[in-house]
């Protein structure tokens, strides 16, 4: 996986620039909007998120309307898609190689907290959240603060992730858990191959 877990990101970056990245995520939210929903504009939507993620892999790609609220504090592995409309909250999340997220979920580290019975000016409080390499989130699945889903997992949709998950499990649930082992190389046999690979052209 190509990052450097080495920097922090609050030394890394000014609050000034962690609010810069902010605003450019979302501007780019609305601008990309126009690409197409497949191929040459995934990658290039994904391209110009990597400009502003705190650490990014190769071949990044994602859908429209992809809200990555506090891109400073991501770190990105290769090969890496998000799906139509998911937010990655802010926090410190990993999401390492060949992750796949798909539409309508929530990545978040941090959870509100209370003061006064009212959570409206309570604060926050932060966990960090790492996706494991070669997971797949189904739609709109919520993965909250703390969690750390192991590498080759499948989680089902709809599912809330409240806590964290061993490697090569099906997870599904509110809130989830371990249904099943994922078998890791499902797909070897398949007849319809028609996408996989790396290219732009997905």
């Amino acid at each position: 996986m190509e990052k450097n877990l080495g920097k922090d990101w609050d030394v890394t970056y000014s609050l000034s620039q962690v609010n810069a990245r902010k605003r450019l995520a979302s501007l780019l939210l609305w601008l990309t909007l126009p690409f197409p929903n497949f191929g040459r504009g995934l990658a290039f939507r994904g391209w110009l998120y990597s400009q502003i993620i705190g650490t990014c892999g190769q071949r990044f790609k994602t859908g429209p309307l992809v809200n990555l609220y506090n891109p400073a504090r991501l770190t990105i592995g290769s090969d890496v898609y998000i799906g139509y409309c998911s937010y990655i909250g802010d926090g410190d999340i990993t999401l390492e190689d060949q992750v796949v997220i798909g539409p309508f979920c929530s990545v978040t580290g941090g959870n509100h907290l209370f003061r006064d019975n009212s959570v409206r000016f309570g604060g926050y409080e932060y966990k960090p959240v790492v996706i494991g390499r070669g997971t797949w989130l189904g739609a709109n699945v919520n993965v909250l603060a703390g969690v750390t889903i192991g590498a080759g997992c499948l989680v089902a949709a709809g599912s809330v992730v409240t806590k964290s998950m061993p490697d090569n499990c099906i997870v599904a649930g509110v809130p989830a858990k371990v249904v099943g082992a994922n078998e890791g190389d499902s797909g070897l046999e398949a007849g319809n191959q028609v996408g996989i690979g790396r290219s732009s052209d997905e």
